[in-house]
């Protein structure tokens, strides 16, 4: 996310489960890109709207070097939907989805990664 508050705000939503740690944030899909290629994480949430690169992109990207990755692609234009979903997105939500329904799509995924181990 390019926007600080922002990642702020999602980091006290998605932190507050216990089994989840943010080990890096990047303010740009170029960076996102290149941080993902240094720690190999296993759930990247993305925005779809970033400067260099955007995150339709950078998702793509990211799928195709590690089909395992689980990503959230967020954005404030429910259209954007189709277009992260066909670049790779596990799951996409709208900026205004609530805390209760991120923590869920994060919840989700986790079990997801949790089975497959």
């Amino acid at each position: 996310y390019d926007d600080a508050m922002t990642r702020r705000c999602l980091r006290r939503v998605v932190e507050s489960d216990p089994r989840v740690f943010i080990g890096w944030e990047a303010d740009n899909g170029l960076q996102a890109l290149l941080l993902a290629q240094q720690h190999h994480p296993q759930i990247v949430l993305m925005d779809a709207q970033m400067p260099r690169m955007d995150g339709i992109e950078a998702t793509r990207c990211l799928r195709q070097r590690d089909h395992n990755m689980r990503i959230v692609v967020m954005s404030v234009y429910d259209q954007a939907r189709a277009q992260a979903l066909a670049a790779g997105a596990d799951v996409f939500v709208t900026k205004d989805c609530g805390c209760a329904a991120l923590r869920a799509v994060i919840d989700r995924l986790v079990e997801c990664i949790r089975k497959a181990q």
